[in-house]
C-alpha cells in the first residue's frame, strides 16, 4: 500500500510558486525583496490523482490533504471477512490437511 504524502505549495497572484525561502509576516505580507506575497495555497498528493482547490490559508489546504489521505487509507484497508465466509475458509484449510 503506497503512502500518501501531502505537499502544500504557496503561490503568488500570478500563479508562480512562492518558495519557502521567501519570508512573510503573519498577515502574508512579503519581507523578501521582489516577492509579491502569497496569494493562495494548493495541496497535492503523491498519488498524483488528487489536487486540492485553491485555498486562502495554508491550514485549510493542509486539512484538505489530511481528509484526502484519510479517505484513501479507509478505501485501501479491506474489511476482514466475517460470519459464514470465515468458517468456510477455515473448513477448506482443515480439509486440505
Amino acid at each position: 500500500m503506497p503512502r500518501h504524502s501531502i505537499t502544500v505549495t504557496s503561490y503568488h497572484a500570478d500563479n508562480t510558486v512562492c518558495p519557502s525561502e521567501h519570508q512573510h509576516t503573519r498577515s502574508r505580507k512579503p519581507l523578501t525583496e521582489g516577492c509579491t506575497g502569497r496569494d493562495h495555497f494548493i495541496a497535492s498528493c503523491s498519488c498524483t490523482a488528487w489536487t486540492s482547490s485553491r485555498s486562502s490559508t495554508k491550514n485549510y489546504a493542509a486539512e484538505d490533504g489530511r481528509r484526502h489521505r484519510a479517505a484513501q487509507q479507509r478505501a485501501e484497508s479491506a474489511a476482514p471477512p466475517n460470519g459464514p465466509a470465515v468458517l468456510r475458509e477455515l473448513l477448506r484449510l482443515d480439509a486440505d490437511v
